[in-house]
């Protein structure tokens, strides 16, 4: 099997063969694989809630075979009360190679009141091609390209599975590049260590884990703080699974939580998915 260990370096070195190499490059985490490498195909619900006053809206996540990629398919949507203050859905399909965990491609789409988002991502070992169409609800439409010239990145769930797989220790730092929809960001998690929650009336052994997001000047490689989210917590499921179980954060419009509702094991043909036709982006030129 191709270790992660072998194409982490081809980010260090296209950041300092062209003279960029910021002091934050020594921090990433260039560990191989952990055990923890088996992902099970399987459907995730979410329900989500804010500052701790009403359920805000509900997501959902499965992961399937397709080939020699795991497909990942995520929606979102707020829901009753907050949905009037907020509307808001999106939808994302991740391709991951199911050999190194390295992300392919990326496609997310996000609508609110003013607009909707909608991006394409190509993850190649060198760089990440980011195509962004923006259709506001009144005015004309507009679509470009981007190029964040360095690599490997990883994408938002290529990350999670990446983080799953280690041993997760209790003090353990796993720091890596993230883009998870149209900027890079530098992302640590840092395991705190283990307790029990209450999910679904059961209680369930899990391994808590903070984490620390600073966003990454694609063009400078500069960092500079990220205060959409001040701070952020992860539980993860004690067990085989690691599935993420809650998550909570302080954001700018408030206090959010995620928690697990269900959880349904795929098997046969229903384990299995398609890859998109397309998953490459035209860089920008003529």
């Amino acid at each position: 099997m191709i270790r992660l260990l072998a194409v982490i370096p081809l980010f260090l070195a296209s950041a300092k063969g062209a003279g960029l190499a910021p002091a934050w490059v020594k921090d990433l985490t260039t560990a191989p694989l952990g055990p923890y490498l088996t992902v099970p195909p399987c459907e995730v619900t979410y329900e989500l809630g804010w500052n701790h006053l009403l359920t805000a809206g509900k997501a959902s996540l499965s992961v399937k075979e397709a080939g020699g990629f795991w497909r990942a398919d995520a929606t979102a949507s707020s829901t009753g009360l907050a949905r009037g203050l907020w509307k808001y859905d999106c939808e994302m399909t991740s391709i991951i190679d199911r050999q190194t965990l390295q992300p392919r491609f990326l496609s997310h789409s996000e609508t609110d009141r003013e607009e909707t988002c909608r991006y394409r991502v190509a993850f190649e070992p060198l760089r990440v091609l980011t195509e962004t169409t923006i259709i506001p609800k009144k005015g004309a439409s507009s679509k470009g390209t981007v190029i964040c010239p360095y690599g490997p990145v990883e994408d938002l769930l290529s990350v999670i599975l990446y983080v799953r797989s280690q041993a997760l220790t209790t003090g353990q730092k796993i720091t890596r590049v993230v883009q998870p929809w149209d900027k890079p960001y530098l992302t640590t998690f840092e395991v705190q260590g283990r307790e029990s929650l209450d999910i679904a009336g059961k209680k369930r052994p899990c391994i808590k884990v903070g984490v620390k997001i600073r966003k990454i000047d694609r063009t400078t490689l500069e960092l500079s703080s990220y205060k959409k989210m001040k701070t952020s917590t992860i539980w993860i499921s004690d067990d085989a699974l690691r599935l993420p179980l809650e998550m909570h954060a302080e954001i700018f419009v408030g206090y959010m939580f995620a928690r697990m509702t269900g959880l349904k094991m795929l098997e046969g043909e229903g384990a299995k998915a398609a890859v998109p036709a397309r998953m490459d982006v035209k860089p920008p030129g003529p």
